[in-house]
């Protein structure tokens, strides 16, 4: 009866130090290696970048007029309002409504 238990422990000792013995080898032969990851990123959202200083050199941009936005680099967060200093006039049609907007002085 003890010499059953006193066989199985010898044995679960020596499978214990191979196991050891293994380990230490992938250990060395790994040893001198180098490991690389790689990663890859489908989708990034950045939600309020702050920026302490954007720069752009705009020596050779002739612009004569603009209306709109115009997006150079990396936009965050931009929102056009229009110009107008008075509201459009609404009209009510048969469609629906109709938006008149005042004319720009040149």
């Amino acid at each position: 009866m003890f010499f059953g238990k006193r066989n199985k422990r010898s044995h679960d000792i020596e499978h214990l130090y191979k196991e050891i013995l293994k380990l230490q080898k992938a250990i060395l032969e790994n040893q001198g290696k180098t490991v690389e990851y790689h990663f890859h990123f489908d989708k990034v959202d950045i939600h309020d970048p702050k920026l302490e200083q954007l720069s752009f050199q705009l020596d050779h941009l002739d612009i004569e007029d603009l209306s709109g936005a115009l997006n150079l680099g990396n936009n965050f967060g931009v929102q056009v309002k229009p110009s107008y200093k008075e509201k459009p006039k609404l009209e009510k049609t048969k469609d629906g409504l109709k938006f008149t907007f005042k004319e720009k002085e040149e």
